[in-house]
C-alpha cells in the first residue's frame, strides 16, 4: 500500500478512535475498509447488488436449493438399507424444510428487496427462525433450532457450488472470526489489504497463505466482529500487532510512511536475484519457494529460489470447486514444473479431509488432525489418487517433478504408493500416453515417521520436514487454537531433537531432507537450522529475502554451536532464553531483541 492510497478512501468520521491489541501473524501496515465475513464451512460477506443483477441472483438461489435437495435424496439413499431410520429421517425432515415455500419466498424477497447476495439473505431469514425456536418453551421444539443451523450451512455450501463472482469493493480489510484458506484463495483476486480475525495461529494455513502473498495480517481479537461493522475506517499494523478502528486524521498520516516502507520492501524483496548461498565460512545453503499457485507476481519473485519446495496441490479444490478432473491437473501441474525447470518442483499429493470436501454429506470429524486425511485419504478414495499419480506423471515429461506424500507414519504406505505408480505407468504406456519418471518423497510430520525416519529413508528418494505439524503433534498443541498457543514452543527438546534426528537420517542414507515448514521461512529459525545440518529451506515467497540475508551473514560454525546448545536444553523456556542470549552477542547485527523467541513476539 502506498502514502498515497492509505488515505484516499477515509473520510474521516467523528467517531472516536479505538485501538486494540493483537497477535500479528503476517507483517505489514495496511487501512482500508472493513468488510465482515459470516459463516463457517462457506464464508460469505454482503454485497449489495445492482437492479440488473437481482434476477440472475434469484435463480441462483433456487438452483442451490436443488442441489441442497438433490444431495439430501442422495444420503437418504444411501442410509436406506440401514435398520435405523433415524438419520433418514433427519434428512427428510431438512429436505422438507427447503422445499417450504414460505422460507425460500423470504429469502427471494430479502434479495429483492434489499438487493443483497443469496448468502446474505439466507443468513437474515435463518438467524430469525434460529431465534424464534431458541425462545420457544417446550425444550423438544425449542433443539429445532440446530436443523435450521444445518439447513443453512448445506444451503451455503449449495451456493459456494454456483460462485457469484462478486468482488470485494476497494481497500478492503477482511474482519471474521476465522477465516479459511480456501476463502483466502477466492478472495485473493479482490486484492484486499489485510485480515483481522477472532482466532488462527501462526502456523495456521491461512496466515501461511497471508505470509505468501504480503497480505497483513492479525488475530486474537476477540469480539471483533461486535466491535467492528462493515464500512467502518480501520488500520491495521502488522508489525506490532495493533488495531486502529475509526483512526483519525494525525493517525492516519503517521501510518502512511509505515505503510509506504513496506510497499518499498515488497518491491526489493520480489527482485531477489538468484545466486548461490552460503554462510560466512562457506557453507552452502539452497533456498527454496513454497508456493500454492503461480501467477504474475509469483514468477517475478520466484527468481530469489531455486526451485518449488513444496506446491500444495489440495489448493486446486478451491480453483476447480471440488476435486479437479485429469487433465485440469495435468495443466496445473504443467505450470508448475515449466516455472521450476531444472530446479525441479516438489508436489505434495492432496492433503485434505472429508469437511473439506463440501457436499458430498460428509459428517464432520471430531478431531480433523488426527482422522482421515493426507495420505490416508488418498488411499481411501483410491480412483482420485490415481487419477493425480496419472496428472503428475504426464506432467513430468522433463523428469522435473518430485511427489510429496503427506501424513506418512508406516513403511507400507509408500510401498502401497510405489506400487499404485507402477501401475499407473503401465495405464499410460497401454494406452500410448506419453509420461516422465517421477522421484518420491515422505513428508515427516508425525511422531511416528520421526522414529522410523531411518526405515523411510530406506524407501524414498527425498524427505520433506514439515515443521509446523511436527510441532502440533509432538506437544499435542492445536496450531489454530488461540487458547494454547503458549504451548506451541518451536524451540521444545522434543522438536529440536525430532528435526536433528531427521537430518542425520538424510545425510547417513545420502537422500536429501527439504525443511519446508514455517521454521524455514523464519530468519531466527533458519540460522538454527543450519546449524542443525540443514542445507535445503523451503519457504513462502515474501520470507526469501530476509532469510538469504541472514543466512550470508552468519557463520556455519557459530549456528552449529548455538544448535549443539540447544540440543541440551531440557525445556522450551530454557532454549527460547538461550536462543535470546546467543543470538543478541553473536549476530546484534542481523537479529533485534523484539523478533527473538520469548521477547513478546515469534518471527
Amino acid at each position: 500500500m502506498t502514502e498515497d492510497n492509505i488515505t484516499e478512501h477515509f473520510a474521516v468520521k467523528k467517531k472516536g478512535e479505538i485501538r486494540i491489541n493483537a497477535r500479528a501473524v503476517s507483517r505489514g501496515v495496511a487501512g482500508g475498509r472493513v468488510v465482515c465475513l459470516y459463516g463457517s464451512q462457506r464464508q460469505f460477506y454482503r454485497v449489495l447488488l445492482q437492479p440488473i443483477q437481482v434476477e440472475g441472483e434469484i435463480e441462483r438461489f433456487r438452483a442451490a436449493v436443488q442441489l441442497a435437495k438433490n444431495q439430501l435424496l442422495e444420503i437418504s439413499r444411501q442410509n436406506s438399507a440401514f435398520a435405523d431410520d433415524t438419520k433418514i429421517n433427519i434428512f427428510d425432515a431438512h429436505r422438507l424444510m427447503l422445499e417450504d415455500d414460505s422460507l425460500n419466498f423470504k429469502i427471494e424477497k430479502i434479495i429483492e428487496e434489499k438487493k443483497v447476495n443469496a448468502e446474505w439473505a439466507v443468513k437474515i431469514v435463518t438467524d430469525s427462525y434460529i431465534a424464534n425456536y431458541k425462545s420457544i418453551a417446550d425444550p423438544y421444539l425449542r433443539e429445532r433450532y440446530v436443523d435450521v443451523e444445518d439447513i443453512t450451512d448445506r444451503l451455503l455450501n449449495a451456493l459456494g457450488g454456483g460462485k457469484s463472482n462478486f468482488l470485494l469493493e476497494k481497500n478492503s480489510v477482511i474482519v471474521a472470526r476465522e477465516i479459511k484458506p480456501s476463502t483466502l484463495i477466492e478472495l485473493f483476486e479482490s486484492a484486499p489489504k489485510a485480515i483481522i480475525t477472532e482466532i488462527g495461529g501462526w502456523t495456521s494455513h491461512s496466515f501461511i497463505l497471508a505470509r505468501e502473498i504480503n497480505l497483513p495480517a492479525v488475530t486474537g481479537v476477540r469480539g471483533i466482529l461486535r466491535r467492528a461493522k462493515t464500512g467502518d475506517d480501520i488500520i491495521v499494523d502488522g508489525f506490532s500487532g495493533q488495531i486502529i478502528l475509526n483512526p483519525a486524521e494525525n493517525t492516519v498520516k503517521k501510518y502512511q510512511h509505515r505503510a509506504a516502507q513496506f510497499y518499498q520492501t515488497q518491491v526489493l524483496d520480489s527482485v531477489a536475484p538468484n545466486e548461490k548461498l552460503s554462510t560466512l565460512d562457506g557453507r552452502e545453503i539452497v533456498v527454496r519457494a513454497n508456493v500454492d499457485f503461480i501467477d504474475r507476481k509469483v514468477s517475478r519473485i520466484f527468481s530469489g529460489a531455486s526451485g518449488i519446495g513444496l506446491y500444495r496441490s489440495e489448493f486446486l479444490f478451491t480453483q476447480f470447486n471440488g476435486f479437479p478432473s485429469e487433465e485440469e491437473q495435468f495443466k496445473a501441474y504443467r505450470e508448475i514444473a515449466d516455472a521450476a525447470g531444472s530446479m525441479r518442483a516438489k508436489i505434495r499429493t492432496f492433503d485434505i479431509s472429508p469437511e473439506q470436501i463440501s457436499g458430498i454429506g460428509q459428517e464432520k470429524e471430531k478431531n480433523p488432525a488426527l482422522g482421515m486425511r493426507g495420505i490416508r485419504y488418498s488411499f481411501a478414495h483410491p480412483d482420485f489418487f490415481r487419477t493425480q499419480i496419472r496428472a503428475l506423471l504426464r506432467a513430468s515429461l522433463e523428469d522435473n517433478i518430485d511427489v510429496v506424500l503427506p501424513m506418512i507414519s508406516d513403511i507400507s504406505e509408500i510401498v502401497l504408493t510405489k506400487k499404485i505408480i507402477d501401475e499407473e505407468k503401465q495405464n499410460l504406456e497401454n494406452r500410448r500416453i506419453k509420461f516422465g519418471q517421477i522421484r518420491l518423497g515422505a513428508m515427516i510430520e508425525v511422531p511416528a515417521a520421526v522414529i522410523i525416519v531411518e526405515d523411510i529413508a530406506l524407501e524414498v528418494d527425498f524427505l520433506s520436514l514439515g515443521t509446523n505439524d511436527l510441532v502440533q503433534y509432538l506437544l499435542g498443541v492445536d496450531r489454530d487454537n488461540e487458547t494454547v498457543a503458549e504451548w506451541y514452543k518451536t524451540l521444545h527438546p522434543a522438536v529440536i531433537r525430532s528435526i536433528k534426528k531427521v537430518l542425520d537420517a538424510g545425510e547417513n542414507r545420502n537422500i536429501p531432507v527439504v525443511v519446508c515448514g514455517e521454521m524455514a521461512g523464519s530468519p531466527v529459525y533458519a540460522a538454527i537450522l543450519v546449524g542443525l545440518g540443514a542445507v535445503e529451506l523451503s519457504m513462502n515467497l515474501n520470507s526469501i529475502a530476509r532469510v538469504k540475508q541472514t543466512i550470508s551473514g552468519i557463520a556455519f560454525e557459530e549456528a552449529a554451536q548455538i544448535a549443539k546448545s540447544l540440543l541440551l536444553c531440557r525445556s522450551g523456556d530454557e532454549g527460547e532464553e538461550l536462543v535470546s542470549q546467543f543470538f543478541l552477542q553473536k549476530w546484534s547485527h542481523l537479529f533485534t531483541p523484539e523478533i527473538l523467541p520469548g521477547r513478546k513476539k515469534q518471527n
